[in-house]
């Protein structure tokens, strides 16, 4: 995607008055008064809504908001089921400073159950000014320190893709079983587990809070796609 997928965010922020987008403010509790909804916050805000749309992980929502009066019995059952998309993951991205793989005649993608990478693809971004490869590591490499997975993904590239892959202009990786995703909680569950649950369908406290977000879509769930389509689905309820 030109600009990359941040290009998105940016894109729809534009749209919006600065002062309605409220960052690093962790939601606590939401509860019906009345004909809206009071919606609190970690450091003590509290704002008034008519509707609230959770887009996070119905996961990670059904263990860190208290909602009032409290959601169905058998909502509450499901919550703490629904996979999230990426949870358990360590997703890394390797910048170089030229394409020297595909100069010398390699796609970039790896499938492996040998080492550290088990699965890479050449992620040069659309404009083919900035190099590099983007991919997942096994499970396991959660317990190394991000400088040995460093040196093992290295060792690994080096021998299939020569000792030029020994010089990156920068390396990051990310495991994703954090506060954001998982609130710590690895319990292990089946791939797209509950993923667009027909409770996640319907609307709750009379009508004023909807479930959305890529593990609600009923299509394409996890991924991208499944993020459109479920905003796309909420949108059109109003």
């Amino acid at each position: 995607m030109a600009g990359g997928t941040q290009m998105l965010i940016d894109t729809l922020a534009k749209k919006l008055s600065p002062e309605n987008i409220k960052l690093n403010t962790k939601i606590t509790a939401l509860k019906e008064v009345e004909n809206e909804l009071s919606v609190e916050t970690s450091n003590g805000s509290n704002f008034k809504a008519d509707k609230a749309i959770i887009c996070i992980p119905p996961q990670l929502a059904g263990l860190q908001i208290k909602f009032s009066p409290d959601l169905p019995d058998n909502l509450t059952q499901i919550l703490p089921t629904v996979q999230t998309w990426m949870s358990g993951a360590l997703k890394f991205v390797l910048e170089y400073a030229a394409p020297f793989w595909r100069n010398n005649g390699y796609s970039g993608m790896l499938y492996s159950h040998a080492g550290i990478i088990m699965e890479m693809y050449d992620h040069t971004n659309f404009e083919e000014n900035k190099f590099g490869f983007t991919g997942f590591l096994s499970g396991g490499a959660s317990a190394y320190s991000q400088e040995v997975r460093k040196e093992f993904v290295l060792r690994q590239l080096a021998e299939l893709l020569g000792k030029e892959i020994l010089n990156p202009v920068s390396y990051s990786d990310k495991v994703w079983t954090d506060e954001f995703v998982l609130a710590g909680n690895q319990i292990i569950q089946r791939p797209h587990q509950n993923n667009g649950h027909p409770l996640l369908q319907q609307s709750y406290l009379n009508g004023k809070l909807y479930f959305s977000g890529t593990e609600t879509a009923t299509a394409f769930a996890g991924y991208m796609e499944g993020a459109v389509i479920s905003a796309m689905k909420i949108s059109d309820k109003f």
